[in-house]
């Protein structure tokens, strides 16, 4: 555990021990006042009030009178619903006080810090890979290396296993006709003493339920049936080891309770997650657009409104209706539970929760959005950003550029007579070559370069911070490494090559000048007689 957040966490948890005593007896306060003179208004906030207690008295470890709590909202509740109090429940209130400072004063709270994280954050780039057929396990290999990983093929079951007892790998791709009963539990057995966990695919010899059974049984992350699409294993691996492992979360947490909405923030942190926590529910609009959270974390009971009619605004506007929401609150009733689900809820977890079941929960549904926004946003034959998703980051950089006053270059790219390539050779060969294309692209930019599938044959690359005469060098390499490169069809070695154009984000230059001068930058580059780089000059190109 982070040290620093180690101890904050012991602060917290002093702090809210020394002002428990205040807090009991500030409720006891507005409970006399209620006996004084009741009204529903003030009764509510009574009624919160032991709610905060209830959640924020087991979180810190006071357990018996976080139950004692308990018991006493639900009388509240019951209150509440018939709109009447009456002199038995004030026995019964009254009585919940004496418990509830008698259990303070005898309570040894559990101290709430010791978690130690599942998380993986490392460059472990290991694959092994175990199948029967030579050449598909050489284009893995080839295919694998090329995105970045090192595949390491092995012979046998029992190299795998003594392979990953010895180095665990990020991911392993295994044929099932290796996961007979012994090294299936074998297999099975090692993962679930991992700390961390390695990402297991699966490739079925067909179409029949037996193998993809065992490929689920071996827990599998996905399974794939022969003839294989090496470039789709790949893609998927990339998915689910990328966002699984190494994304960096950005969680909004709202809960009227600071001490609460601080715990859960230290919580996600030592998880390596981002975290904002903000109490006033009116300020979550500013704060999402502010800072754009993979996922909302938020009480149900709050003040000036609740958070299942914060749902239900937030689900009708359309830029947070696939944004992950979880409920988090004392509330044990089920219709309660379903009817925030229904509301667009994505999951209700029940205060006191675990630091275990609080971050498995939220990685869980975080990385789950994030592999379905990859879906939405990315080519289904490349990987790549989709032609939407690519303009709208354009228009994120275009304006951090501004902001910032830095660099910035768009380029379109279009692979020479593709039309030609497809009608000689087919559309099977057609796609392969694009998926070549865009496999140099994603191995040899820099991580900060955005690639995207324009359309067809024609890629989109935004190099923030490149200036013309590196942009011009980046394209060019890209240009002669692909043109070296062949493809051999019918023992055939076919050539293929690209034409660039290069528009550079001037300062003042809006998002459809650049969209247009990089196509003129193209067509120029096409004119002059393909397989090389222009950028845009006034001076040159007319339009």
């Amino acid at each position: 555990m982070d040290e620093k957040i180690q101890e904050k966490l012991h602060d917290l948890f002093v702090l809210y021990s020394k002002n428990l005593p205040e807090k009991i007896h500030s409720i006891e306060v507005q409970w006399h006042a209620q006996l004084k003179q009741w009204d529903m208004a003030g009764f509510q906030n009574f009624h919160r009030d032991v709610h905060s207690l209830c959640g924020s008295a087991g979180t810190y470890g006071y357990t018996e009178l976080g139950k004692t709590a308990r018991q006493m909202e639900i009388l509240l509740k019951e209150i509440l619903a018939s709109g009447e109090l009456t002199h038995d429940d004030q026995e019964k209130i009254h009585v919940f006080f004496g418990q509830l400072k008698s259990v303070l004063a005898h309570e040894a709270p559990k101290k709430p810090l010791a978690f130690a994280d599942e998380s993986i954050h490392t460059d472990n780039k290991l694959v092994y890979v175990l199948e029967q057929e030579t050449e598909l396990v050489n284009e893995l290999s080839d295919n694998l290396n090329q995105a970045g990983y090192h595949a390491q093929p092995l012979k046998d079951i029992t190299s795998l296993l003594t392979s990953v007892r010895e180095k665990q790998p990020i991911a392993i791709i295994i044929d099932t006709n290796y996961l007979e009963k012994p090294a299936l539990e074998q297999l099975v057995a090692i993962q679930d003493n991992q700390k961390t966990p390695t990402q297991l695919f699966c490739i079925v010899p067909n179409a029949d339920l037996l193998p993809r059974l065992t490929a689920i049984r071996a827990g599998c992350v996905a399974y794939f049936q022969k003839p294989l699409d090496v470039s789709y294993l790949v893609q998927e691996l990339n998915i689910n080891c990328s966002s699984a492992l190494n994304e960096a979360y950005r969680i909004l947490i709202l809960d009227d309770s600071k001490s609460l909405a601080e715990y859960y923030s230290l919580i996600l942190k030592q998880a390596d997650m981002i975290t904002r926590a903000i109490t006033n529910p009116l300020n979550l609009l500013k704060e999402l657009e502010t800072f754009q959270p993979d996922l909302l974390l938020m009480d149900v009971y709050m003040p000036e409104c609740s958070g299942l009619e914060l749902a239900t605004l937030l689900r009708k506007d359309r830029r947070y209706t696939k944004m992950p929401i979880i409920f988090l609150s004392t509330e044990d009733d089920k219709n309660k539970k379903l009817a925030a689900i229904s509301l667009g809820g994505d999951d209700f977890l029940t205060k006191p929760i675990s630091p275990h079941d609080l971050v498995s929960a939220v990685r869980s549904r975080s990385n789950r959005a994030s592999i379905l926004n990859y879906y939405m946003t990315t080519d289904s034959l490349t990987g790549l950003l989709n032609h939407s998703s690519i303009l709208n980051r354009l228009n994120i950089e275009v304006a951090r550029a501004k902001q910032q006053n830095l660099s910035l270059s768009f380029i379109m790219i279009d692979i020479d007579h593709f039309k030609s390539i497809n009608d000689t050779y087919g559309h099977p060969f057609g796609d392969l070559v694009i998926k070549k294309l865009a496999s140099l692209f994603m191995v040899s930019l820099r991580n900060r370069d955005i690639i995207g599938r324009y359309g067809g044959e024609e890629f989109a690359l935004i190099l923030p911070g490149a200036d013309l005469e590196s942009s011009q060098k980046i394209c060019n390499d890209l240009r002669l490494q692909f043109s070296r490169n062949y493809f051999t069809v019918n023992e055939q070695k076919v050539h293929v090559t690209i034409s660039v154009g290069i528009s550079y984000f001037n300062g003042s230059n809006d998002i459809n000048s650049i969209l247009i001068q990089a196509d003129k930058a193209l067509y120029k580059a096409k004119e002059n007689g393909r397989n090389q780089v222009v950028v845009f000059d006034e001076t040159v190109i007319l339009s």
